[in-house]
């Protein structure tokens, strides 16, 4: 009969030298790599040409308006490009991104209104625009 220490020594060395056996005869298995994430592809800038407008808006009398507010819409979108406001001398100035034909609306103290359509070379040659309700 074997003693409780013999026992105890055996399953000692049967189980830790089976264990440190095996984990010498293992494949060393490299963690499972991570797919780089996907790089979202650059979208392509679109150039947009800005263009400064300038001039002088007066009234059917060509007196100056000033304080008047002023917008420019692209036609084919119906986008408001941009807006400004005349001076006390009725003078504007708008830098405004490049359209075909836009739409000048014109506003005198949130009462009168115009409404009128330019081509967009038209527009950047005037020096006066004629307000006329």
């Amino acid at each position: 009969m074997r003693t409780l220490a013999q026992i105890a020594f055996l399953a000692g060395v049967l189980s830790g030298g089976w264990a440190q056996e095996e984990s010498r005869h293992r494949e060393s298995v490299p963690p499972p790599v991570k797919p780089a994430p996907a790089q979202p592809r650059p979208t392509p800038k679109e150039e947009v040409v800005m263009e400064m407008l300038s001039g002088t808006l007066l009234d059917k009398d060509e007196k100056v308006l000033s304080n008047a507010r002023l917008w420019l819409v692209d036609k084919a979108t119906g986008k408001v490009l941009a807006e400004t406001r005349t001076d006390a001398k009725g003078n504007y100035t708008i830098a405004v991104p490049r359209a075909d034909t836009v739409i000048l609306r014109v506003s005198v103290d949130g009462k009168a209104f115009m409404e009128k359509e330019y081509a967009f070379d038209a527009l950047l040659s005037a020096t006066e625009v004629i307000f006329e309700p």
